[in-house]
């Protein structure tokens, strides 16, 4: 179905938000890695807050800190001074200089003043890339996405000449869509290597910030792939991508390597997890463990037992794409009216759902949010589903009203589970107060 673009000239409420954000959480999941805002100081602190009020873990960021006759006069030397300076005290092992609007518009070419900085100071053994991420463009799936894609171009063109006759046939490479949460990755990893494989997740969000204590403190990103083992990414059988927007990066690896991938638009429901368990199966060449065929058993229990409350029901749902495209597919599975989609930007995963989808703000889904159940948004969206008197369930980010978000769980059996019980006990309390108002009027 086609897009539709809000045509309102101001956001109202909006749902996105801003490349630099999303390149930010993707550097979070490279071990001893540290992202560079190249603007004010400003940007880095809205992102470092929001980041934290969502993750409530430390965040790794940095900033050029400009001031406005830096912009005016060129802001380049504030920038080599800010990469001096984390090198220098910090010692990451990869850097991104993330630039924002403000440099964008004072027409910074950040990809050829990183080149240009690289030629003049030579870092062994450090990864050092640019990523032009203006926010008037694109959101945090787009940001996050080019990010991921400009740390693993990087990494090819280092190990070009490296690259294995031979792969490791155990080996799978996991590319990890913004839209999953740290527990949803640590789930993936688990099926895949339930199978005998190793797996280098890509980003790796599972360790670094799924929140878990440690002991002192570094500016620097605690968790996440280390480079030396990102490198090996070459000697992998498979890529695997799990949402549409990172099967560019799977062709990329593709082009370099000769490794085949397989993309996955969505792990959430049980055709979409069928459909990974076939692939992995085929593969590797072993039966479904036996927990997961009792997953399996599980969710279609749960299914049958909810299909009650879910069949009949309606519900609008605002989120990035390739969340928007998978938790969609598994309302449409439940028997769900999806009455209202709304997302950040345009990407072509969303032109294969049946649905129109509107480009715009969480003002648009509460515009087409009138008598329909449930309501999924991230926090910013919440005042809107009490207007409209729908059932709201958190979603997507940021989400900063309840403990848990990095916990929940979305994907494969387990994750569909959890997400069918969650949204099942919406619709019947909602059900339950219905007959109670019901009730009461009658006997009236």
């Amino acid at each position: 179905m086609a897009t539709n673009l809000s045509k309102k000239s101001v956001s109202i409420n909006p749902l996105k938000v801003s490349q630099p954000l999303g390149g930010t959480l993707a550097m979070q999941g490279f071990y001893k890695s540290i992202p560079i805002i190249h603007g004010s100081q400003g940007c880095a602190a809205f992102i470092k807050a929001l980041m934290t009020r969502h993750f409530r873990d430390p965040i790794s960021i940095q900033t050029s800190a400009l001031q406005e006759m830096n912009v005016i006069f060129g802001g380049v030397e504030n920038l080599y001074e800010a990469i001096d300076n984390v090198i220098e005290k910090h010692d990451p092992d990869i850097i991104s200089v993330l630039s924002t609007s403000l440099t964008e518009v004072a027409g910074d070419d950040i990809q050829a003043n990183i080149k240009d900085y690289l030629k003049k100071n030579y870092r062994e053994n450090k990864l050092v890339v640019g990523v032009s991420l203006p926010d008037f463009v694109g959101s945090l799936e787009s940001g996050y996405n080019q990010t991921v894609d400009a740390i693993v171009s990087a990494v090819l063109e280092q190990t070009k000449s490296k690259v294995p006759k031979v792969r490791l046939n155990q080996r799978i490479n996991l590319l990890v869509g913004s839209h999953l949460t740290p527990a949803d990755v640590i789930e993936l990893k688990d099926i895949i290597t339930s199978y005998g494989f190793e797996v280098i997740a890509i980003p790796d969000l599972s360790t670094s910030l799924s929140g878990h204590l440690l002991e002192g403190f570094t500016p620097l990103s605690r968790g996440g792939v280390p480079l030396d083992y990102l490198e090996q990414l070459v000697t992998a059988k498979y890529t695997i991508a799990i949402g549409a927007s990172m099967q560019p990066i799977a062709e990329k690896i593709f082009a370099y390597t000769g490794i085949p991938f397989q993309v996955f638009p969505s792990v959430t429901g049980l055709l979409a997890t069928d459909a990974l368990f076939t692939f992995l199966q085929s593969i590797s060449r072993e039966n479904v463990p036996l927990r997961y065929m009792l997953q399996r058993e599980n969710l279609v229990d749960a299914m049958l037992d909810a299909h009650f409350y879910y069949l009949g029901s309606s519900a609008v749902v605002a989120l990035e794409p390739d969340h928007l495209y998978s938790i969609s597919s598994w309302l449409r599975e439940m028997g769900v009216e999806l009455k209202r989609l709304v997302t950040t930007h345009h990407s072509p995963v969303i032109h294969n759902l049946a649905e129109e989808v509107v480009i715009g703000d969480l003002d648009d889904l509460e515009v087409g949010a009138n008598k329909n159940d449930v309501w999924i948004s991230n926090s910013q969206g919440k005042q809107g589903a009490i207007r409209k008197e729908c059932s709201y369930m958190p979603m997507g980010f940021p989400v900063y009203h309840i403990l848990g978000a990095v916990h929940a769980t979305s994907v494969g059996y387990r994750g569909t589970l959890e997400l069918v019980n969650k949204v099942g006990n919406l619709l019947m309390e909602r059900k339950e107060e219905h007959n109670h108002e019901s009730s009461f009027f009658f006997n009236e």
